[in-house]
C-alpha cells in the first residue's frame, strides 16, 4: 500500500461558484502530496465554474438519483462493508428529518463501497450538515475516520439541530472551524467532549495590488450572495446618501441570489439605478479585476432573521490580497480580518449613516488610504497564508489517520 494520504472529500455538491474556499483548500491539499477523491451529493447546477477547477486532479463522483437501482446497489454493497455497526446506522438515520433519511443512506452506502474499493484513509466534509451525516454513516460502515469544517450557516441558524449536530462531532476525529469566534461558539455549543480546531481559511500568493493612481475614483465595490445577511441593501442607502456630494460615484454589486430583484428595485426607488451596476455571478478573475479597479469596498455584514451570518467571508481576505481597504461590520471573524483602522473600518450593524461616513472617509482620505492599502497584504500574509493554513489541515488528517491504516472490514475493534 502506498503511504501517500488519500482524502475523500464529502460535499454536498461540487463545484460552487460561491465556495471558492472549498476549491483552494484541495488545490493546497493536492499540493501537499496528498491524494484526493471528491464526492458530491447533488450534481453541480451553476452554469459558471472557476477557471481553477480544471487545475484539481483528484476524480470527483457524483452519486446516483436515490431510486430502485441506488437502492438494490446499496443492498448489493451492505455485505462488503462492516455491518457490526448498523444498529447504530440505523439510530443515527432516525435522528435525521423523515423526508431525507433514504437518500443520505443511500448516499452513505455509496459513499462507502467506493471507500472500501479505493482505499481512501480519511474523510473530510464540508458544513456541519447532510455532508457531515453522510460521513459520519460512511465512518460507522467502514472505520475510516473522519474530520468535518464548520463554516456559518451550520452553526449559526436558529434552526441548527445542536443534538445531531453534537453526535456527528462526538465521532469526528476533530471538528474545524475558520475562525476564533466561531471556536467559542462551537465549544460552547458542542461541549468539552468534541475536539474543536480552529484553521483560517487561506489564500496563495496574490499579484502586486493597483495603486491608488491606478483604480476608478469613487467606485465602490460589494461582492457576495445578494442575500439577507451581506447586508447590500444598507451598501446601496450609503451610496444614495453619498450620491449629492460625488456627481462621480458609481457602484459594483458582484454575485446574484434572492434578494436581487428586491436590491434593483431598492437602487430604483432610491433613485440610483443609474450609478449601480449588478453584474450577476462572475468567476474568480473577473472578480479579481473589480478588486483591483475598485476604490472602496462596501461589506456591511448583519445578523439575518434567522440567525445566519457571516463567519470568515473569503471576499475580505481577497481584498487583503487586492490592497483595497473594507468598510465592514464587528460580524464573527470579521474583525480578525480587518482591524479597524489598519486594513479598513468597522462601523455598526445596519448603520447606514455610520457606513456612508466611512466610505466617504476612506475615498476622501489618500494617506489613510494607502496605509491600509499597504497594510492588507501583509496581514493576508502573516494570518492567512495558505502553505501555513493547509499544513495545519493536513496535519489534523495525518492525526486522525494514525493507527488507522489499514482496518479490514470486519475486524474487531
Amino acid at each position: 500500500m502506498s503511504d501517500r494520504l488519500h482524502v475523500g472529500y464529502v460535499l454536498k455538491q461540487y463545484p460552487r461558484l460561491s465556495e471558492t474556499f472549498v476549491l483552494n483548500e484541495i488545490l493546497g491539499v493536492e499540493q501537499h502530496d496528498v491524494e484526493v477523491s471528491i464526492f458530491s451529493l447533488r450534481h453541480a447546477t451553476e452554469g459558471r465554474f472557476h477557471p481553477d477547477i480544471a487545475s484539481v486532479r483528484g476524480d470527483v463522483h457524483y452519486l446516483p438519483v436515490a431510486d430502485k437501482a441506488a437502492f438494490l446497489s446499496a443492498v448489493r454493497a451492505l455485505p462488503a462493508l462492516d455491518t457490526d455497526r448498523l444498529t447504530e446506522v440505523f439510530e443515527f438515520v432516525d435522528l435525521l428529518p423523515a423526508d431525507r433519511r433514504a437518500r443520505v443512506l443511500l448516499d452513505a452506502v455509496d459513499v462507502a463501497d467506493r471507500v472500501r474499493a479505493t482505499g481512501i484513509d480519511h474523510l473530510h466534509a464540508h458544513f456541519l450538515t447532510v455532508a457531515a451525516h453522510t460521513a459520519h454513516i460512511v465512518h460507522l460502515l467502514t472505520g475510516v475516520p473522519y474530520t468535518v469544517t464548520a463554516h456559518a450557516k451550520d452553526i449559526y441558524r436558529l434552526t441548527v439541530d445542536w443534538p445531531l449536530a453534537r453526535r456527528v462531532a462526538r465521532d469526528a476525529a476533530a471538528v474545524i472551524t475558520v475562525c476564533d469566534a466561531n471556536l467559542e461558539h462551537l465549544e460552547m455549543r458542542l461541549g468539552p467532549d468534541v475536539t474543536v480546531r480552529r484553521i483560517y481559511n487561506g489564500l496563495g500568493v496574490q499579484p502586486v495590488p493597483a495603486g491608488l493612481s491606478d483604480r476608478t475614483r469613487h467606485l465602490v465595490v460589494g461582492v457576495g450572495r445578494l442575500v439577507e445577511k451581506k447586508g447590500f441593501d444598507l451598501m446601496l442607502r450609503a451610496v444614495a446618501r453619498l450620491a449629492p456630494e460625488l456627481d462621480d460615484l458609481r457602484c459594483v454589486l458582484v454575485g446574484d441570489g434572492d434578494q436581487r430583484r428586491a436590491l434593483e428595485a431598492l437602487a430604483v426607488r432610491l433613485g440610483i439605478d443609474d450609478r449601480v451596476h449588478f453584474t450577476g455571478p462572475l468567476p474568480q478573475p473577473q472578480v479579481a479585476s473589480w478588486l483591483r479597479c475598485a476604490h472602496v469596498m462596501a461589506a456591511p455584514c448583519r445578523v439575518g432573521d434567522d440567525g445566519n451570518q457571516d463567519a470568515l467571508p473569503t471576499v475580505l481576505l481577497e481584498a487583503l490580497g487586492a490592497g483595497l481597504p473594507a468598510v465592514t461590520t464587528p460580524i464573527a471573524g470579521i474583525p480578525e480580518i480587518i482591524e479597524h483602522g489598519v486594513e479598513g473600518l468597522i462601523v455598526g450593524e445596519d448603520d447606514e449613516n455610520e457606513l456612508a461616513a466611512a466610505l466617504a472617509g476612506l475615498m476622501s482620505d489618500d494617506a489613510t488610504w494607502t496605509a491600509m492599502s499597504d497594510s492588507g497584504p501583509r496581514k493576508l500574509a502573516e494570518r492567512f497564508d495558505r502553505e501555513s493554513t493547509i499544513r495545519d489541515l493536513v496535519g489534523e488528517f495525518e492525526s486522525a489517520t494514525t493507527g488507522c491504516r489499514p482496518r479490514p472490514i470486519g475486524a474487531g475493534r
